[in-house]
């Protein structure tokens, strides 16, 4: 296994868990400090939460997406799709690293800055190591 697959099944994790955290969000979960620069304490106002059922939505998207580039899903691109694709989300996910430490929220960066520059280190690393062909 080489480490492209590793950091490729990372991400398919760890969007994954955005996902059920961004669902959480968009059912009420009392945990807005953490999200969407930490504006709205405890449970968001309703559409903030439609923004978080959008989010979730994406976010599994994305993860379905890494797990065909690894056959755990099938693929609806080809190898030149994947590859633009892939870039367009290593520049998704360093966007979301800038808005993570550019947060106002305390909560926010303690929680999510590690964990979206460890994913923007991920696509780097499967940048680098995966074979697209």
């Amino acid at each position: 296994m080489n480490i492209a697959v590793i950091a490729d099944a990372y991400l398919v994790i760890a969007w994954a868990l955005m996902a059920l955290f961004q669902l959480g969000l968009a059912l009420g979960a009392p945990m807005g400090q953490y999200a969407w620069g930490g504006r709205n304490s405890g449970r968001l106002p309703m559409l903030w939460r439609l923004g978080s059922l959008a989010a979730a939505g994406l976010a599994l998207a994305i993860s379905g997406h890494y797990a065909s580039m690894i056959g755990w899903l099938p693929s609806l691109l080809d190898a030149h799709g994947r590859a633009f694709v892939l870039w367009g989300l290593t520049a998704f996910t360093a966007l979301n690293v800038l808005g993570n430490w550019a947060s106002k929220s305390a909560a926010e960066r303690r929680m999510f800055l590690p964990i979206t520059a460890s994913m923007l280190v991920a696509n780097v690393l499967i940048l680098v190591f995966y074979r697209l062909g």
